[in-house]
């Protein structure tokens, strides 16, 4: 595992980010969600999964700047990794991936299928050599200030455990009136009262932008300041049932939404998103840097 060091100003409010970097791949100019040639993107298309190693058949995506800037990470596990070894007898692991909200791209999910995928009939001499490959291949492409890659072989899957239902009081069982389902964060209502609490709900669903298929997903919110009211908290999560979006903006969306409506002092927001593909994928926007050394991701039984 490869970690680079970096550096960051605190949480701010921006317009543009002078002298941003340019995703690889991206011409310069375009907007940040303008995706060159989105006809070429793989989501939605039939696409054979290539015979050998093709790192080419990763797609970035320029990353959407949000006028609210975060702290956070996107944190990425494939369950569909194999290649052969030095014998020619197969190997089967699961990976890992997290890099920071920073990276210029993320990337687009089915070519990250696809590209693991074309390691199955490729032959690598280790374990490592995968990890540092993996490594290699993702850090040219999102150009991220670092990244972490974790190779988890077999006798580790049972460390893998997931996680029943999230920590913090589940808001789902609330009786609510619901007849709006784009993202309208004046449905965000508080109270004078502070807190400091956990809620979680199972209900999010989203559209991938691309394809118009769900996305499903469980929101952890964790935040101290005025009391966020839970019948209102619902309500929002639940309006984005119709919104397009990729899993990475969704969640910058509910956090930037919460922080101008509600005021908190502190907020973490995730959103474990459940598997497509082989692959999941749970974002984390926060107000307060999350050091390396923390950063995990439950699995939860949904994924």
């Amino acid at each position: 595992m490869v970690l680079l060091s970096w550096g960051r100003p605190p949480l701010r409010d921006v317009c543009h980010l002078p002298g941003e970097k340019i995703c690889p791949q991206v011409r310069r100019g375009a907007r940040s969600h303008e995706v060159p040639g989105v006809s070429e993107l793989l989501l939605g298309r039939t696409t054979p999964s290539p015979e050998t190693y093709t790192p080419s058949v990763l797609h970035p995506i320029p990353r959407k700047r949000s006028p609210l800037v975060p702290y956070g990470h996107d944190f990425w596990r494939c369950y569909e990794l194999s290649w052969i070894n030095s014998s020619g007898k197969p190997e089967v692991a699961i990976c890992e991936v997290v890099y920071p909200v920073e990276s210029t791209c993320i990337v687009e999910s089915k070519s990250l299928k696809l590209y693991l995928n074309s390691f199955s009939q490729s032959r690598f001499a280790s374990f490592k050599e995968v990890e540092e490959t993996v490594f290699h291949d993702l850090r040219t492409i999102l150009d991220p200030e670092w990244i972490e890659v974790t190779i988890i072989p077999q006798e580790r899957f049972p460390c893998l455990r997931w996680q029943e239902t999230p920590d913090g009081i589940c808001i789902d069982r609330i009786d609510v009136s619901i007849d709006t389902f784009q993202p309208d964060p004046g449905l965000l209502l508080t109270e004078i009262s502070p807190v400091q609490e956990t809620l979680y709900s199972d209900l999010l669903r989203t559209l991938c932008p691309i394809t118009a298929q769900p996305d499903w997903a469980s929101v952890i919110i964790s935040y101290a300041g005025p009391q966020i009211i839970h019948a209102s908290l619902l309500r929002y999560l639940c309006s984005f049932r119709h919104h397009s979006g990729f899993s990475e903006e969704c969640c910058e969306q509910i956090f930037t939404d919460i922080h101008h409506r509600c005021a908190p002092d502190r907020l973490e927001v995730r959103c474990c998103y459940t598997r497509r593909g082989g692959v999941d994928i749970t974002p984390l926007r926060s107000s307060a840097p999350v050091p390396r050394d923390s950063i995990c991701s439950p699995r939860l039984i949904r994924q």
